[in-house]
């Protein structure tokens, strides 16, 4: 199976494909993680990815995962960068990077590469981000998107931020919040947008083990019926 689940930033679609990709012993592929490399590769060459001379960044960028007792690890051009793609400058920074086409194109390409060969080799693949189920894999075998409040994803992030220690401002945190949501979508490259035939998971007033066993739940129940 190719599991997708899409949904905006800060809604929990991460940490929840994360833990259902290890209880269905699936490969987890964090594409979220992968814009957040080229993020990373913009803010240390200094080339901002409006600029006509991040094409060749776009075109030569290599980003690679592997599995770990995280999750994931991520490597820009051989370098594990997991730590350094998670600071707020790269978030914000991601943003940005996304509505470049020929960047999504590249990642699009490494997506699909990825899911195909774990699926030649006999592994389900659980892949989230915010085109899954519409680009990437618009046949994918489930689907979900996965929301909150943006107040709910606000407090969230300020949650996450506090306990590495960074000073936050939650109603900064909710305008950037807001300001992402505009761009991804109303982007003109795959758009973040909610499949016809995808399962809404509202996370808003559910607890983590929650949101993951209602996923579960339901590809469990889809898969028994497909057996029938």
């Amino acid at each position: 199976m190719i599991i997708a689940i899409d949904g905006p930033a800060g809604s929990g679609k991460s940490s929840t494909a994360r833990e259902v990709a290890r209880r269905l012993e699936a490969l987890y592929i964090d594409t979220g993680a992968m814009y957040r490399a080229v993020a990373l590769k913009a803010i240390r060459t200094g080339v901002l990815p409006e600029s006509p001379a991040f094409t060749t960044i776009a075109e030569s960028i290599l980003i690679h995962l592997e599995p770990s007792a995280d999750g994931v690890k991520v490597f820009l051009d051989g370098e594990d960068v997991s730590g350094a793609i998670r600071s707020e400058e790269v978030s914000v920074m991601s943003s940005r990077v996304s509505q470049r086409v020929d960047v999504r194109r590249r990642m699009v390409a490494l997506q699909r590469i990825m899911a195909q060969r774990a699926s030649d080799s006999g592994r389900d693949v659980v892949m989230e981000g915010r085109d899954i189920g519409t680009v990437v894999f618009p046949a994918a075998d489930r689907k979900f998107f996965v929301t909150a409040s943006a107040e709910v994803r606000a407090r969230r992030r300020a949650r996450q931020l506090r306990e590495k220690g960074e000073e936050v401002d939650e109603k900064d945190l909710l305008r950037e919040i807001h300001e992402r949501d505009e761009r991804d979508s109303t982007r003109e490259a795959s758009p973040l947008r909610l499949a016809p035939d995808a399962r809404v998971i509202d996370t808003s007033d559910s607890s983590f083990e929650e949101q993951v066993e209602n996923i579960l739940t339901q590809i469990r129940g889809n898969a028994a019926a497909d057996a029938r």
